[in-house]
């Protein structure tokens, strides 16, 4: 028997199907279309099938699905927010300056203006070794500063001390060194000098600070009062809040702050 005589069972098997679907009433004639046709996808229409308990049933159950997609997208909603909220929190509790774990509080700023003040740089040199020269300079350490008893043990300090230490010992050692000063420096006052310079120069470089400073063709040029670098205004945290917490610090045991003159 030739191929070409084999009856193509498919197709007559469909032919014989009947013309109208029984589920939808629908013909073959209303499921056909052509490529620029989109496609029909019978939806599930009560034909009168279902009682009408059913049908209530199946409204409520309608209902409640759109309720509970409701609530759904009100809980995400609400959990996207609570996370960003967290994580902007968690952003804002690393101030610059802050402790890069989070501890400590969010201290406050000020807008400030420095000024010129020789109270903390005496013209005369020998002034820095003067009781009434570290006084001042001790004006801006937190109470309690000083060693610890035991020196075998890891203790923690803070940055800021360090830096005014750093900057007050830089002079104390500049000022030895000028003519008619007659102090002793310590051994280690060069490689202190230097390691205080670079210290210094990567905390500058971490508070950067961009606040403008005018300069005029008028400003003084003796680096006095009248310089131009005490013109600008600067966003500074509250120091007196600093203070207060580094004491706090100091009393709990968790900081030791060493002393400005050592």
């Amino acid at each position: 028997m030739s191929l070409k005589s084999i009856p193509n069972m498919s197709q007559r098997a469909y032919e014989s199907l009947d013309q109208e679907d029984p589920l939808s009433g629908r013909t073959k004639a209303d499921y056909s279309h052509d490529e620029k046709d989109v496609p029909y996808w019978p939806r599930f229409q009560n034909d009168g099938s279902l009682t009408p308990r059913t049908e209530k049933y199946r409204a409520r159950l309608g209902s409640f699905a759109r309720v509970a997609n409701t609530v759904l997208l009100v809980v995400i909603a609400g959990l996207l927010t609570a996370l960003l909220w967290r994580d902007g929190r968690s952003r804002a509790s690393l101030q610059v300056g802050g402790d890069f774990g989070g501890a400590g509080p969010q201290f406050g700023t000020k807008i400030t203006k420095w000024d010129a003040d020789e109270a903390y740089v005496p013209k005369d040199p020998n002034e820095f070794f003067s009781k009434k020269t570290i006084d001042q300079w001790n004006t801006m350490m937190p109470a309690g500063n000083g060693w610890r008893q035991d020196e075998n043990i890891t203790f923690f300090t803070t940055s800021m001390t360090h830096q005014l230490h750093c900057v007050f010992m830089m002079a104390r050692i500049y000022a030895a060194l000028q003519p008619g000063v007659n102090r002793t420096l310590p051994e280690d006052y060069q490689s202190h000098y230097l390691h205080c310079i670079d210290y210094l120069r990567q905390a500058i470089m971490c508070a950067g600070d961009v606040a403008m400073e005018p300069h005029s063709p008028t400003d003084a040029d003796d680096n006095g009062p009248g310089d131009g670098s005490w013109a600008g205004y600067h966003v500074c945290k509250d120091y007196g809040q600093v203070k207060n917490y580094i004491e706090g610090e100091i009393r709990d045991g968790v900081r030791t702050v060493l002393p400005i003159d050592d």
